[in-house]
């Protein structure tokens, strides 16, 4: 019998992680039977994962998403519920094991409400297991982008970690889908080259990428880049990740004369290598127009919440290609 909870932003990790407790619970023969995935059930469904029965062939495992019990008022149970919850974890069969997962979107700060009664009961049944994402400022970014490339059986230097992280952000799915890019890109050779990185890896569904092509100010790549993104991102969040962007470009641009690269890394909290190269992307467009073009971000995030005027999509275009 094992419990666990996975909460976290990072879907990348928890996915390896719930793979790898498959291969050790289960028998790979019955694998297919003996594991079943449940979205947020209520509260029948969720006894019923609880107190199921092993069956003949040995483990059972149930996935259990329950993000809309933890977070917010969406989904709960009444007090005669969660005593029926609590003592059938606790007399959870040897032979069911339960993973809770509690997904949480990328760049959202939100946490498991562990206010919440049935958040104490799961986590006292349960071992806690907490997947942040990982900022790209941080060392252990490029410690598991290293392990990432090994396992690939790939060789990357720190540099081209960092710059892989300048090109793609922080995303391990999206890194993990661009090293089986270059993978594959490289055979027969197995050593990650910077002009590899910046010839496959320009992601095109990038949101860093279409900061670059407001800098350069190239109006139909705008509009192309962020139909692109829209297909899979909500404008809002486009916005959210822009907004950090130019608000990084600004700073570096306004101190690059006072402060060393190494100065702003720290106020930044971003790696040194892509402070440079950041300030030489920059070097040739005056802080006015950065300056410029965040307000007009910021104008368009405000339309965008507010409904103001037409669709969010011609708004944001309409903002986009007027810098």
């Amino acid at each position: 019998m094992a419990v666990f909870l996975f909460y976290g932003q990072e879907e990348y990790l928890m996915e390896k992680e719930i793979k790898k407790l498959k291969d050790e619970l289960l028998n790979a023969s019955f694998a297919s039977m003996a594991y079943k995935v449940f979205d947020n059930p209520l509260y029948n469904t969720l006894i019923e994962c609880v107190q199921s029965s092993p069956l003949m062939f040995g483990n059972t495992l149930n996935l259990i998403h329950i993000d809309k019990y933890l977070i917010g008022n969406k989904m709960s149970l009444d007090d005669k519920q969660m005593e029926v919850f609590s003592q059938a974890l606790e007399s959870l069969n040897p032979s069911v094991n339960i993973i809770f997962v509690c997904k949480i979107p990328r760049d959202e700060t939100k946490k498991p409400d562990s206010r919440k009664k049935i958040y104490k009961i799961i986590s006292k049944y349960s071992q806690v297991h907490e997947f942040a994402q990982f900022k790209t400022y941080q060392k252990e970014l490029n410690t598991q982008i290293s392990k990432m490339a090994k396992e690939k059986d790939l060789v990357i230097s720190s540099d081209n970690i960092s710059l892989l992280i300048e090109q793609l952000g922080s995303n391990l799915t999206l890194i993990d889908s661009e090293l089986e890019k270059l993978k594959t890109a490289l055979h027969p050779d197995k050593t990650i080259t910077t002009e590899a990185i910046k010839q496959y890896c320009t992601s095109t569904e990038d949101v860093f990428t279409l900061a670059d092509l407001l800098i350069q100010g190239n109006k139909n790549e705008i509009l192309k880049q962020y139909n692109l993104l829209t297909e899979k991102r909500h404008p809002l969040e486009i916005f959210s990740v822009l907004q950090g962007s130019f608000q990084r470009f600004i700073f570096i641009k306004n101190y690059e004369k006072r402060m060393s690269d190494k100065d702003i890394s720290l106020k930044l909290r971003l790696h040194e290598f892509i402070v440079m190269k950041t300030r030489e992307k920059l070097k040739n467009t005056p802080l006015n127009k950065l300056v410029k073009i965040r307000e007009n971000l910021t104008d368009a995030e405000y339309k965008l919440k507010t409904g103001q005027g037409a669709s969010s999509d011609i708004i944001l275009e309409l903002i986009l290609l007027s810098q």
